[in-house]
């Protein structure tokens, strides 16, 4: 079984918000390119059970996916 990650994307006020769920980890990582190649704000997905970030997209400190 696949472990399930929760997509989130960090507005320009700091606010968050909750933009899907999917199963797997390379799922995880293709929707944050594709959000994050639609959006210029930063994306993220996190194991949710854990509370683990496992990757980012467009985070003001890299531009690169990071898992």
């Amino acid at each position: 079984m696949e472990r399930e990650f929760d997509l989130f994307e960090q507005l320009p006020d700091g606010s968050v918000l909750w933009k899907a769920v999917v199963p797997g980890l390379e799922n995880a990582l293709a929707r944050l390119k594709c959000l994050g190649s639609i959006s210029p704000n930063e994306h993220f997905a996190i194991h949710t059970p854990t509370k683990t970030v496992v990757a980012r997209v467009n985070a003001p400190t890299s531009s690169s996916v990071m898992s």
